[in-house]
């Protein structure tokens, strides 16, 4: 498909790639969201937390909306989007990465940038309710690449009742992702933060002698390679990043694909984009805004939604 050319135009302030990422990370609101949580259990054992917004008690059409890194069905980013499906007359459900609901999980491993299957097991569900005929999945940062990595994995035997895929600012090329926010950069060293907050909050399930290591540290690559990929069956960071890009598998999609990412995303490489990729496919739209920074896209607006939003709402409603 040939490249799609942006509309999105944000004011002076707004062409800052940081203000365009941080502000609508801290200080956006978004009201009117009331979830309904639902727990399903796992075929390894664990279980996710499900958190459904209905627009109507009769709906057939549903958003299921993916997380980012560290994220959970709370962040702006997410609600905003639920919000927008809401008002399009789509239910919404988002679902909370292992260990991100509120509750730490039973098993060690996490919802990982590969886990393609805990996203599967969440579509199952919303399937065997028998009520939805038509589904759009939506994915934001580490949750698009989940989502792309799900449809190329099933290409032509996606389910049906599958019709659209969005995925904003997906680091589909992992390790051109990390290179582009570099060992110590700020965006790195955010991550790092989180991600050892997180684990130690997790101390119940780690092993006490790895625990001790995290602290020492230096780099968010280090947890990836010492930690993460050993935990969930890779050799080291490279492996791990390699293996769970979506980039390897996004041409056998057969779902007509909205791939949103700002040229400015201080996260993401240029790569992730994959314009050659979308060039080659009947099912791939890429559009490269010059300006939105990481889950961004800011834009005023009475109902608290955003360019990207509404962008996201014109994609699956009107293609």
């Amino acid at each position: 498909m040939p490249i799609i050319k942006s509309t999105y135009q944000p004011s002076h302030i707004w062409k800052n790639q940081h203000v365009s990422t941080i502000y609508p990370s801290v200080f956006r609101k978004v009201n009117g969201i009331n979830y309904t949580r639902e727990r399903i259990e796992l075929s390894d054992g664990d279980f996710l937390d499900l958190d459904w917004s209905k627009s109507t008690e009769n709906n057939s059409k549903l958003a299921i909306l993916t997380h980012g890194f560290l994220g959970n069905s709370t962040r702006p980013y997410l609600l905003g989007g639920v919000k927008a499906f809401n008002l399009a007359n789509y239910d919404a459900l988002s679902w909370n990465h292992r260990g991100l609901g509120g509750e730490n999980n039973r098993l060690e491993r996490i919802t990982i940038h590969g886990s393609s299957n805990d996203l599967e097991a969440v579509i199952n569900h919303a399937l065997n309710l028998k009520k939805y005929t038509e589904i759009v999945l939506v994915g934001y940062s580490k949750g698009g690449n989940i989502s792309l990595k799900y449809a190329g994995e099933k290409g032509r035997n996606i389910p049906t009742e599958i019709k659209k895929i969005v995925a904003i600012s997906s680091p589909t090329d992992m390790q051109g992702s990390v290179d582009a926010m570099g060992k110590n950069g700020f965006y790195a060293e955010r991550f790092k933060s989180k991600l050892l907050k997180f684990l130690q909050n997790r101390a119940e399930l780690i092993d006490a002698e790895m625990l001790k290591e995290f602290p020492k540290f230096k780099y968010l690559d280090d947890f990836t390679d010492y930690y993460i990929a050993p935990l969930h069956g890779f050799k080291d960071a490279k492996d791990y990043y390699n293996s769970c890009a979506a980039m390897h598998v996004v041409d056998k999609i057969r779902v007509p694909t909205l791939l949103l990412n700002a040229q400015n995303d201080p996260v993401l490489s240029d790569s992730c984009v994959m314009l050659d990729i979308a060039q080659k496919s009947d099912f791939i739209f890429a559009e490269f805004p010059n300006y939105g920074g990481h889950c961004g896209f800011y834009q005023p607006n009475p109902n608290e939604l955003y360019w990207g939003d509404n962008r996201m709402i014109d994609f699956t409603t009107n293609r």
